[in-house]
């Protein structure tokens, strides 16, 4: 038994980059900064035939704030660099602080890309291989977004699928209700009352419709 204890203590494996990265981010304090990243595709019907469309999402873990890039049939390394120079000037603009980027291990990933957030003092941190669970937040994301929109359209070009994951992106960040600590079953956006009180007889339930009806969202209005 001396001898086992003892050699293991000798040979143990030191512990990993990767590991020792993800103990870091379990202290960053309510995932405030923390920030994930992630492919979606749909087959589209361009003028030149069915072809897949692939979108890059970022999503804030703190805020669940959502960011989209255009749509690409070929996302190279130029068009990747191009996408994280927008997600980074994106966060700034809604003041949310990027401080980790979580993301798989897609070939599609260049050195490049990584280094825009490392300039920008944003650690870059790979997901283990075939490990979803990593991602859960966006991988959340990327159902919502295929469930309650594009699985009910035939998308007819570039410019139709970024349409309708424009439209469906604002209805997600503004409107749409979460769950989660700290939201409660609201919109992201917005003040909201604890306890919803009953309708006044001056107020009434109105649904405004988005995309033919595919997105509703209800609010209280004077009658």
């Amino acid at each position: 038994m001396p001898i086992c204890l003892w050699f293991r203590s000798v040979f143990q494996a030191p512990m990993r980059r990767s590991a020792s990265a993800w103990l870091a981010i379990r202290s960053a304090k309510h995932c405030r900064v923390i920030t994930l990243n992630s492919f979606f595709s749909k087959m589209i019907w361009p003028p030149t035939g069915l072809r897949q469309a692939f979108v890059l999402s970022f999503l804030h873990v703190g805020t669940r704030r959502v960011f989209c890039s255009p749509c690409s049939f070929a996302p190279g390394g130029k068009w990747m660099v191009g996408q994280a120079h927008a997600a980074i000037e994106q966060a700034r603009e809604a003041g949310l602080e990027m401080s980790y980027l979580i993301r798989d291990r897609d070939g599609m990933y260049v050195k490049e890309f990584d280094q825009v957030f490392k300039d920008a003092q944003c650690r870059v941190i790979r997901t283990a291989p075939q490990a979803p669970n990593q991602q859960a937040f966006i991988e959340r994301w990327v159902r919502s977004i295929k469930s309650e929109c594009l699985r009910h359209f035939i998308v007819f070009g570039k410019k139709h699928f970024d349409f309708l994951v424009s439209r469906y992106l604002s209805f997600y960040n503004t409107a749409r209700p979460h769950q989660g600590v700290g939201i409660g079953n609201r919109p992201l956006t917005g003040s909201w009352p604890e306890v919803d009180d009953p309708l006044t007889p001056g107020e009434q339930i109105v649904c405004t419709e988005e995309l033919g009806g595919v997105l509703r969202r209800y609010e209280r209005r004077a009658a």
